[in-house]
């Protein structure tokens, strides 16, 4: 089998990482990941790219309506960007679909649209943040209430079933 992988690290361990061999790189990986995945070999070159995350406070312009990356960009550790660009697009055609819409760029229908995908376009900036910065705080305090809370969230089923429902979109 084949994957493609990120590993979302800080930029000291990143560069500790691209300077492994390929079997040390591997052995690395594996072992994060507990071995679940079995021996791991490459296909390509590891590389690194630095995470840039930003937002417009305007996804519109005059007969412009920007979307998915173009209007946002989030964390990639839950992998929602793509999520992010879908709603967008079916947020923007449902927009344009309206009974009434005659002109597209109209103004008033580029504002319904960007105020359609605000809220859901932070929770995720936020979410995805908010775990970044979880996973990378150091103290065993704070480890140990991460592990125990991701713990609770695995066993509620009716919250994990939320979260995945959410994540898929």
């Amino acid at each position: 089998a084949r994957m493609s992988m990120v590993w979302s690290v800080r930029e000291a361990r990143a560069a500790e990482l691209l300077a492994l061999d390929e079997a040390a790189l591997c052995a690395a990986v594996e072992a994060a990941g507990g071995s679940l995945l079995g021996p791991l070999r490459l296909l390509a070159p590891a590389a690194a790219f630095p995470i840039a995350r930003f937002s417009l406070d305007q996804a519109i312009a005059p007969r412009i309506a920007l979307a998915g990356d173009a209007a946002h960009v989030v964390h990639p550790l839950a992998g929602q960007g793509m999520n992010l660009g879908l709603g967008d697009a079916e947020s923007l055609a449902r927009v344009l679909a309206a009974p009434g819409v005659r002109d597209p760029g109209d103004p008033l229908v580029l504002r319904r649209y960007q105020r359609s995908r605000r809220e859901e376009v932070s929770a995720m900036r936020w979410t995805t943040d908010g775990l970044d910065w979880l996973f990378h705080a150091g103290g065993p305090g704070l480890r140990w209430l991460r592990n125990r809370g991701l713990a609770l969230v695995d066993g509620a089923m009716p919250l994990k079933s939320a979260l995945v429902r959410q994540a898929l979109g």
